[in-house]
């Protein structure tokens, strides 16, 4: 599998993608470069490594510089890596990623290339930074968490993964079937009386939706990228490889058409609720859906690569996992709960609602 990383033109450093700046990095010297400047450099490199080399140097000429070995053991394909001899496991999705012991970065261009070559990306807006502080905001104020939750110590993993989605687009028509009643009530002085009036209301409707998101990859949470929406869209670009440099990437192993029926639900949850919320349901007792019926036209899918950060805390022998929007910040995750302050508060709650009833109580009967 061919292999892939940008080096510096000032030190031979790898660049990375830098969030601040949106531009390639090299964090040995500096040095940046423009991501529109990128693959026309990486172009005249990869043309000057093609061209034979009949120039014989002196014994104390500058080596070329080490790349990455591959080799296979036991089916798994293993990365060396030519910086400090770490070996890295890449899987069949593995698009990106980087040595877990200097941070080299790793692209597998073969793995976003023909079929598997996004329509867009959207680059990382926040690094590992602030993620740290979203989680830290996100514990915040949990009454129940255990205090030693958020320790540092315990944040075993964070990471940051340009997840593979699909986006669907269509054009939805559909018709809405609701009960709805009225009643009135009077009374003349001996009796009571109730009127209930029924109606059948029907409400069509026409929507075109666009880029409606679902995760291609079996690996990551499905109710986690969920929660962690929106992406702004309108802020992807055309895909280009400089972007995954220094990141974790994946390719789908769930094609379009296995994931349209989740846009489906999706889309039919939305559609459901506009035709729902156009009824004046002021001007009735009460109202309810029978159901509806909804068809597609005009689908369109795009492939995309959107920016997650991924957090692993371990806290008494077991992992709890947060999920963060790389362009937003948006966090997403579930917290432990401290068992014993739950109790204390719950008895102190009840300790002081039974005190203020027996006070009541006394002042009632003298």
């Amino acid at each position: 599998m061919s292999i892939k990383g940008y080096k510096c033109p000032s030190c031979g450093g790898n660049l990375v993608f830098n969030s601040d700046t949106q531009k390639l990095q090299c964090p040995s010297c500096g040095n940046e470069i423009e991501m529109d400047e990128i693959q026309e450099y990486a172009e005249v490199v990869e043309s000057a490594d093609e061209q034979e080399d009949t120039y014989e140097g002196d014994e104390g000429s500058q080596e070329s510089p080490k790349e990455w070995e591959v080799k296979e053991v036991d089916g798994k394909i293993i990365y060396t890596c030519p910086a400090c001899g770490g070996e890295v496991d890449a899987d069949q999705t593995t698009a990106a990623t980087k040595c877990l012991y200097c941070d080299s970065p790793l692209i597998l261009p073969g793995q976003v290339s023909g079929e598997f070559r996004p329509d867009l990306i959207i680059p990382f807006q926040l690094d590992d930074k602030d993620a740290k502080e979203a989680y830290q905001k996100f514990c915040k104020g949990k009454r129940l968490l255990p205090k030693m939750f958020q320790s540092d110590q315990r944040l075993k993993e964070i990471k940051g993964i340009y997840v593979p989605f699909w986006l669907y687009g269509c054009k939805v028509e559909g018709t809405m079937t609701l009960d709805a009643q009225k009643k009135k009530t009077w009374s003349d002085g001996d009796y009571e009386y109730t009127q209930t009036d029924f109606y059948l209301l029907t409400r069509d409707g026409e929507v075109y939706f666009e880029h409606v998101p679902v995760d291609g990859s079996v690996e990551m949470d499905d109710g986690y990228m969920e929660s962690i929406e929106p992406f702004e869209i309108d802020q992807a670009v055309p895909f280009q490889e400089g972007y995954l440099s220094g990141y974790e990437a994946m390719k789908y192993d769930q094609a379009k058409d296995e994931c349209w029926d989740r846009a489906e639900k999706r889309i039919d949850k939305t559609f459901g609720g506009i035709l729902y919320d156009s009824v004046e349901t002021y001007k009735y007792s009460s109202v309810s859906s029978r159901g509806f019926t909804a068809s597609y036209s005009n689908k369109t899918v795009k492939y995309a690569l959107l920016p997650v950060w991924v957090l692993n805390v371990k806290y008494k022998d077991k992992m709890y996992h947060f999920a963060m929007n790389g362009q937003t910040g948006k966090m997403a995750g579930i917290l432990p709960v401290d068992w014993k302050l739950f109790w204390k508060y719950t008895l102190g709650i009840f300790a002081g609602s039974s005190l203020i009833i027996y006070i009541l109580m006394l002042i009632f009967l003298l």
